[in-house]
């Protein structure tokens, strides 16, 4: 038997065990809508954040959220790790279209205008640092394929992105426990609630917006960047 046989029946298994395990989970503990309604029945001064979903993501299900940034960071290392390991191929460029040029040149700082938007008012509004990191992610891309992987390179040092990517993920962590220096429970929420509807509302909710929203965005770029070159340029 092959090494790639070897090596299909193991992801082929692999993939059966975790469908296993979440089928399991979910027959074990099937949701009851009385459960999600007991959230939206507590009162906003819980949280301070008018948005119900980022006051449910960011406060009582914070751990969960964590966890999904965690399974994030490990999705981009893996791809970073072995789309690195192999040789791009050698495709030609693709010309530069002076519409498209235009075009982006509208598009990108819209954009970016909104991931600002949704990371600083995502606690009171529609929106929050997920949503905020892919935006400004798809802002850059508008920008590489208009004017090549190169040139965006040269702008953004891939060095330089995946420190800021790991510092990112490093202060999440490290502010979420910094409640256990003054002997606390972690993830307590150290800031004050605020008057809901109003930007200093919801305690550390807008912060972990923007630490998510700037963890997002580097490493979705990042993907973005890794494919980029191994599939030739854009």
């Amino acid at each position: 038997m092959n090494k790639r046989r070897i090596r299909t029946i193991l992801a082929v298994g692999i993939i059966a065990t975790f469908a296993t395990l979440v089928a399991l989970t979910f027959v074990s503990n099937y949701p009851v809508p009385a459960d999600s309604q007991q959230y939206l029945a507590r009162p906003l001064g819980e949280t301070g954040a008018s948005n119900r979903v980022a006051g449910i993501y960011l406060n009582y299900r914070l751990l969960d959220t964590l966890l999904e940034v965690l399974v994030f960071s490990v999705a981009v290392l893996g791809v970073r790790h072995y789309l690195q390991q192999s040789e791009g191929m050698s495709l030609p460029a693709l010309s530069e279209s002076e519409v498209v040029q235009t075009a982006v040149g509208f598009l990108s700082p819209l954009a970016l205008l909104l991931c600002t938007f949704f990371a600083i008012f995502g606690h009171i509004s529609p929106g929050g640092g997920f949503a905020a990191g892919v935006i400004a992610a798809s802002g850059l891309l508008y920008m590489a394929i208009a004017h090549g992987m190169k040139a965006m390179e040269a702008r953004l040092n891939p060095d330089r992105l995946a420190l800021a990517e790991k510092a990112t993920l490093l202060i999440l962590l490290a502010f979420v426990l910094s409640p256990v220096a003054i002997g606390r429970v972690p993830l307590t929420d150290l800031l004050p609630k605020g008057t809901p509807g109003q930007l200093l509302s919801g305690g550390s909710i807008l912060i972990y917006n923007i630490l998510i929203a700037m963890k997002v965005f580097v490493g979705a770029w990042a993907v973005i960047a890794v494919f980029a070159q191994h599939r030739g340029e854009l």
